[in-house]
């Protein structure tokens, strides 16, 4: 008994809210704690004494804790902060071909660079007619940023 409640209604009890509590924070903090509820359920479920369930709750819990915060989040971490380059900054000063007028007003347009079709925006504002050779200037979202060609802009 544990409160006045069998100990294995408690411990069901407080795995459930800690489950409930984690899916609601995604923290990653009340999941050791289900856990250790789980150990001492089971402990119970062996008919091992109140006590022994409690200190295997705190211990389990508190282990899995500390475990997480010292050895597995900073590795998750530093996995988090490597950022994957998509190679899309290769297109950056690369000549393109405007196949659908670039239109800032309504937002339409079209370059095709390297073989790839990407929306496009003029980088003045201003419209850029279809089969004009246009230079990426930079990416913005999932928008190229063109300007006319140097040499076509004379």
């Amino acid at each position: 008994m544990l409160f006045g409640i069998d100990s294995w209604i408690v411990w069901t009890i407080l795995m459930v809210i800690f489950l409930i509590v984690e899916a609601t924070t995604l923290n990653m903090t009340t999941a050791w704690f289900a856990i250790g509820a789980l150990v001492a359920l089971i402990l119970r479920i062996v008919g091992l004494p109140v006590w022994l369930q409690v200190i295997a709750f705190a211990i389990v819990s508190l282990a899995l804790l500390l475990l997480f915060i010292f050895m597995i989040k900073p590795k998750i971490g530093t996995l988090m902060k490597k950022s994957e380059a998509t190679n899309a900054d290769r297109v950056i000063g690369i000549d393109g071909i405007v196949t659908t007028e670039i239109d800032p007003v309504n937002a339409t347009g079209l370059v095709k660079v390297k073989g790839q079709v990407w929306s496009a925006s003029s980088e003045d504002g201003r419209n850029i007619p279809v089969g004009k050779t246009v230079v990426v200037t930079e990416i913005r979202g999932v928008r190229v940023i063109v300007k006319p060609h140097e040499e076509e802009q004379a």
